[in-house]
């Protein structure tokens, strides 16, 4: 019921679109000729004939004024889903000015109207016609929004938010007829409001009526429609909503509408990072200014999920050049594209290559020299590194054994290296090889003739970066298929890819080299609450839509992750996000030499359990969980809680 009209306006349109145009002037012309009449007789004091001997030249006049201001102000020109202001305005300006016309003419020719005073006629007649005309098109407005509402594949919506915004969202919604949402009520928790229409609908007070509203009027789909709201009352009514299994849909930031108006394609669904319940990371911006404004910076690994973002929120910072390097080709690419505009100004300069390969890296170096080094190129997958501990290895303690001594031998400030909260207590592969390249990171700060920073960030599992189990949910959920969970109690640490790069940048810029940082991630969360969250907010109901399924830890997986051994370990710093962890001092020889060894046998040798060991005798504390290599920690003679076990 999508009816525009453009009269006669050179393009070509069916017969329909005249037909239709022509039928509102037509009605309109109709309604003129009724209220004339009908304003003789109120004027005559209904009397009939009376009427009828006024009804002449006047008649004729008034009807020809009358279709001439409704084709100059365009009154025929409705589009019926959007009608409002603007084509009421027209409307009354078509009808004042020709009654204003037919008055003055009605003044110089006597002769027109037999009767004594012609002015209680004209303004009886002008103010028919608006009740009429404008009435007309309301009434074509409530049909339409009638036969919307019928719709029966319709979403039935609940709009929180009473205010500016959510009166825009309940008028984009309206008149938009590309969605599948029908709002039939509103929440609020202004009092004021509670039990009053906003454009005819409801609303409740979400604190009494929510769980009566949702089930009589079967909601399924809830959009928050306020600015500002606080982020625990904004998590609360999500929550309510999900146990209600009501959808929650978000809008953006009106930073980012579309031409300064939303659009109904804006609205987002909401992520598990939505519930996450963190204040704001407040960053010392001037100090992280002053480390990287026009300087050359390379982020190793920087088509990954944190490599990537960690070059966005570095170009805030205006550095001369970023130099950013991966192996993988596909996202190398996919980035590339993304700062197309950077690539192309020569601040961002794309490299593919791989950090095993020192001599690719020293050409770099030698080429870019840069002052600062981000390096987050790792092999992070626990179950594929246990099958594979010589990859791990090369990548993890080779590759940043690589690319640490060339920032040492050129000279560069500072190296920030990624690490994860699985180099603590590790229990697999992975675990202790990024421990490994943590303790020669460590160690190569204090050596004999080095002049760079080096500096540890360690942190947990990061939301929606690869591999991560949120897409790996969202695909399982999209597909219908069994979510899949390890164990029922398995949890971990959670924080976002802009927190987390945030927080290393931040940890970078105030390090003095040799600290390992560690940050506050909050409580672990329970993966099979994060499960359960992910089915309620695909709008899906657990047990009957779609299932979890456990299919049992995998090997070197442990079922709590920790970012220290012991609290007392922990020296805080003036980011409340950010603490230092008080580790032990490595010997850089010594070290290099253990590490020589490493990397020598994962080249030569084909017996995983031997280079197992060998990671185990550089980091005592490494016992491996559900793994074959856990029979490696039987045979040894000291065990992990023998001294010389570090904290952290």
């Amino acid at each position: 019921m999508n009816i525009s009209f453009g009269l006669f306006n050179g393009k070509q349109e069916g017969i329909a679109g005249y037909v239709t145009k022509l039928l509102i002037l037509a009605v309109d012309f109709t309604f003129a000729l009724f209220a004339f009449f009908a304003a003789l007789l109120i004027t005559c004091k209904f009397d009939l004939s009376e009427a009828l001997e006024m009804f002449g030249w006047a008649t004729a006049l008034v009807l020809f004024l009358r279709a001439a201001a409704f084709v100059v102000f365009k009154t025929y020109l409705i589009i019926i889903r959007y009608v409002g202001e603007r084509d009421y305005k027209n409307v009354f300006f078509a009808v004042t000015l020709s009654s204003i016309c037919f008055w003055v003419l009605l003044e110089l020719f006597p002769g027109l109207l037999p009767a004594e005073d012609v002015l209680p006629i004209v303004l009886v007649d002008g103010t028919i016609l608006l009740l009429l005309a404008g009435g007309f098109r309301i009434l074509l407005r409530l049909i339409f929004d009638q036969v919307q509402l019928q719709r029966g594949s319709r979403l039935n919506t609940v709009i929180f938010g009473a205010g500016e915004l959510g009166a825009m969202l309940l008028r984009v919604l309206r008149h938009n007829g590309s969605h599948n949402y029908r709002v039939v009520a509103f929440f609020d928790d202004n009092p004021k409001v509670h039990k009053k229409s906003l454009n005819g609908v409801k609303v409740f007070n979400p604190e009494k009526a929510f769980a009566k509203v949702v089930r009589k009027h079967d909601i399924k789909v809830a959009v928050i429609g306020i600015n500002q709201l606080p982020e625990e009352r904004r998590i609360q009514f999500i929550n309510n909503c999900l146990a209600n299994h009501v959808k929650v849909l978000k809008v953006p930031p009106t930073e980012n509408w579309l031409n300064d108006s939303l659009n109904i394609g804006q609205l987002r669904d909401i992520r598990f990072e939505d519930l996450l319940n963190r204040p704001p990371i407040l960053l010392n911006e001037d100090s992280i200014q002053k480390s990287v404004t026009d300087k050359v910076v390379l982020v190793t690994g920087c088509a990954g999920s944190i490599g990537s973002e960690i070059v966005r929120q570095l170009l805030r910072f205006r550095p001369q050049c970023i130099i950013g390097l991966d192996q993988a080709e596909t996202p190398l690419a996919e980035i590339s594209i993304a700062l197309q505009k950077e690539v192309e100004s020569g601040l961002f300069h794309p490299i593919i290559g791989d950090v095993k390969d020192y001599d690719k890296m020293q050409s770099l170096f030698e080429m870019y020299k840069p002052e600062y080094v981000f390096h987050a190129a790792a092999y992070k997958h626990v179950p594929i590194m246990e099958r594979f501990p010589a990859e791990a290895v090369k990548a993890n303690v080779q590759g940043t054994q690589n690319i640490a001594n060339l920032a040492s031998r050129f000279g560069a400030r500072k190296f920030v290296m990624i690490s994860t909260d699985k180099v603590v207590n590790p229990g697999n592969v992975m675990g202790a090889s990024k421990r490994i390249a943590e303790i020669y990171v460590q160690s190569l700060n204090s050596a004999r003739g080095n002049n760079t920073q080096f500096i540890t960030t360690r942190f947990g599992n990061v939301l929606g970066s690869n591999g991560s189990v949120i897409p790996i949910f969202k695909q399982q959920i999209e597909n219908r298929q069994p979510v899949t969970v390890t164990h029922p109690d398995v949890t971990r640490f959670f924080m976002t890819i802009p927190e987390a790069c945030q927080l290393v940048l931040e940890a970078g810029a105030m390090g003095k080299g040799g600290e390992i940082f560690i940050f506050d991630m909050g409580k672990p969360v329970r993966i099979v609450e994060l499960a359960e969250k992910m089915i309620q907010m695909a709008g899906l109901a657990l047990g009957k839509d779609i299932q979890i399924k456990f299919t049992g830890l995998r090997p070197g997986e442990k079922l709590n992750e920790e970012l220290l051994d012991e609290q007392e370990g922990v020296i805080a710093t003036h980011h409340s996000k950010i603490r230092k962890a008080n580790v032990r001092h490595y010997d850089h020889y010594e070290v290099r030499s253990q590490i020589h060894n490493l990397v020598e046998m994962a080249y030569t040798y084909q017996d995983s359990h031997l280079l197992v060991k060998l990671m185990k005798e550089i980091v005592p504390e490494f016992m491996s969980q559900n793994s074959d290599f856990a029979e490696l920690d039987d045979a040894r003679n000291e065990p992990a809680s023998a001294p010389g076990k570090e904290k952290g």
